[in-house]
């Protein structure tokens, strides 16, 4: 029936109001109940909760600046070196050997008088050597284990592993001479060299080395890869070691040879890559397209970075060991420095540092406001190697 008075029609709103309320009232207090009871049983599924939030990944990528110990000053802008060793920070200037923590604080501090210092770093030690001088000194994290000199001057130095170093010289006799040192200092092998040794690469257990040579045949640069033992040395009549194994030469100019995955090696040239297996069989080959500007490996990823003039940028080209995967990336910027770790590969360019799988897959980045000459990935840190300082940032 049609509702006609006033008073009736004002009578029922006021009701209609009074239910709205009741109802959103009540939804209200069953909430509000909900959340008492949570509060009042926090201590019985709290700590269940917690063990499930902290495996959640949360990214903290950051471009800001590590603080405290950085940065890390270089006195005089000198030209200077890091390596990671010992999940800590050798880096040799014109005068000093310096070692730091992950977080920058000063482990030692050592004065040298090498007129060319390099340092390279095998796993828990650091060799430092004077790049066409006659000295050498192997570091721990906390002292020098040793110095020594050599006859002539020294063209490259190795550590691997086990602490074991393999130096090689250049005399008029021979174009290379490799002398290898075991944790002691105790020379252990010696190897007089027809031909320049451009690398020395020790094998997983440093029981020996594969040795890269280059030469010319035919008018071209040609390498190749001999491999040694030291418990177990054959020599020629005269009286030089007979290697267990050498490849066929590749013509290319190598510039490095590293372990590659379990059982391979790999060759970076300036016009190619060559991968063997432990044997010293050829496996595979990849020719480059464009001029190689930077590479680097680690256990079964190879990363290389070439020149592309046309569009004044780079490609990124990488190798997965255990697939036998290439995959070539075209990026519309230029790459300043490469680095692989594991199996993700780092790229720096003017804008900042990024990282993508080895399937060439974006992973993640970070912006920098400051120009950097280079840097260096150790574990859940990225260090910033600028003209003066070393700078850290946190890069999971």
């Amino acid at each position: 029936m049609p509702i006609t008075d006033v008073s009736m029609l004002r009578e029922k709103r006021k009701k209609k109001k009074l239910m709205n309320f009741l109802k959103k009232f009540g939804v209200f207090l069953a909430i509000a109940a909900v959340v008492l009871i949570i509060v009042l049983t926090r201590g019985l599924w709290y700590p269940k909760m917690e063990g499930i939030l902290t495996k959640i990944p949360v990214p903290e990528n950051s471009s800001e600046l590590a603080e405290g110990n950085f940065p890390i000053s270089i006195e005089g802008g000198a030209s200077y070196l890091l390596v990671p060793m010992d999940n800590s920070l050798a880096v040799a200037d014109d005068s000093h050997f310096f070692v730091y923590s992950d977080d920058g604080k000063l482990i030692l501090s050592d004065q040298h008088t090498f007129s060319n210092p390099i340092v390279t770093a095998g796993g828990k030690k650091a060799l430092l050597y004077d790049l066409g001088g006659k000295s050498f000194a192997l570091y721990s994290k906390y002292k020098n284990i040793y110095s020594k000199s050599t006859d002539e001057p020294i063209l490259i130095a190795r550590l691997g592993t086990n602490d074991t170093a393999a130096v090689v010289t250049k005399s008029d006799k021979y174009p290379s001479t490799l002398m290898v040192y075991d944790a002691t200092g105790k020379n252990i092998f010696n190897y007089r060299s027809v031909s320049r040794i451009i690398d020395v690469t020790f094998n997983a257990d440093c029981s020996g080395c594969y040795i890269t040579t280059i030469g010319v045949t035919g008018g071209f640069i040609v390498s190749k890869i001999l491999y040694y033992r030291f418990d177990r040395i054959d020599y020629d009549a005269s009286g030089s070691p007979v290697p267990v194994w050498e490849t066929n030469s590749v013509e290319t100019l190598a510039l490095s040879v590293r372990l590659f995955g379990e059982d391979n090696l790999i060759l970076f040239g300036d016009t190619m890559c060559v991968y063997y297996d432990l044997n010293g069989n050829f496996i595979k080959s990849y020719e480059y397209k464009r001029r190689l500007v930077g590479y680097s490996s680690d256990g079964s990823t190879a990363a290389m970075v070439f020149r592309n003039d046309e569009r004044r940028s780079s490609v990124l080209t990488v190798i997965d060991c255990t697939t036998g995967i290439i995959t070539e990336k075209n990026l519309g910027y230029e790459i300043l420095n490469v680095q692989v770790s594991g199996n993700t590969v780092y790229m720096q360019s003017r804008n900042g540092i990024e990282s993508c799988t080895a399937d060439g897959v974006n992973i993640s980045s970070v912006a920098l406001d400051t120009d950097y000459d280079s840097f260096c990935r150790m574990g859940g840190y990225i260090y910033l190697l600028g003209y003066d300082e070393i700078n850290r940032i946190t890069y999971n």
